[in-house]
Parts: C-alpha cells; structure tokens; sequence
C-alpha cells in the first residue's frame, strides 16, 4: 500500500511539475501571453487538481492495513510498563494467531520492542502513562522472542527485559 501511494504521489508530483514547465515555456518572456491558450491550460489543470482530489479522497477511504484485529480468535495481551520492568499479562503465545498487545506505562515513556530469536526488531510502540497504545502481530514460527525497552527510561534502562514464549498451541 505505501509503495502505491508513492508511486501515485510520485507522479501527480511529476505532472505538476510539468504542467507548470509548460506555461513557463508558452509564457516566453517579452512576448504577451496568449490569453485563450493559457486560458484553457489553466482550465485543464484545474480539471486536472480535482480529479486527482477526488482519487486521493477516495484513495483513503481504502481500509486501513494496519487496523487492529478484534473477535474470538485474537488473542489480547496487557503489557504495563515501569521503571525497569514490564508486566505482561501472558507470556505463552500461540503460532500464527493474532495478538494484539494493550500497552502502557505506570511512569515514564518506554518503548516496548518485540526481538525474534536472531535480534531483529519485529514491532515497537510506544508505553506512555495515561494511554493505551493497541499494536497486533501474528507469530509466525514457534521460539523465544525478546521485549526490550527502546526508549531510555532511566540508570537501569538496559536491564528492562522480558520474554515471550510462542509455540505451536496456545
């Protein structure tokens, strides 16, 4: 979905650009304008602005891809943050099931990082006091999988750890 919406900015971008290269080149200096050409030039590229309003506008009535899942099968964790720990509700996780993590903090901003086996950062969000940031993610190999701070919260940040164990049932 971003590498659309690139593509698509990417080329209204361009088709401004050569829009306006194109009045610069008719509106030679020292010569008058041509009143009825650049007249409907500027008629097509407004045409042009609101129909690609339109586009976007019901480009971002498209479902959200990063939507949090709800329903039986997600499988809720309640992640809490504090200085230097977190408490998670369930560490035991199921393989392939959506997890949505319900994450907070009872102090300070902590960032709550999920590393596989072989320390690639899978997910983060933020642990905030006051809020509840919701983040799912479906694991897809059974294993150990590593909640590190990624947000300096203090003298023993280094130390706030914790893990999760995913298998094959839940």
């Amino acid at each position: 979905m971003q590498e659309t919406v690139l593509v698509v900015s990417l080329a209204a971008i361009a088709a401004v650009v050569l829009a306006f290269a194109r009045i610069l080149r008719e509106l030679a200096p020292g010569e008058p304008p041509p009143g009825e050409a650049v007249a409907r030039l500027r008629a097509r590229i407004l045409w042009g602005s609101g129909v690609m309003g339109v586009v976007i506008a019901f480009a971002t009535l498209l479902p959200w891809p990063h939507a949090v899942p709800s329903g039986p099968a997600v499988v809720p964790v309640h992640v809490r943050a504090s200085m230097w720990a977190w408490e998670l509700d369930r560490t035991n996780l199921p393989v392939g099931a959506p997890v949505v993590f319900h994450v907070t903090s009872t102090d300070v901003n902590h960032g709550f990082g999920v590393f596989d086996a072989r320390g690639r950062l899978l997910f983060q969000t933020q642990a905030m006091p006051g809020w509840v940031n919701k983040v799912a993610w479906s694991f897809a190999e059974p294993g150990r999988y590593r909640v590190l701070c990624l947000e300096y919260c203090g003298l023993v940040h280094h130390g706030m750890m914790a893990e999760l164990e995913v298998g094959r049932t839940s």
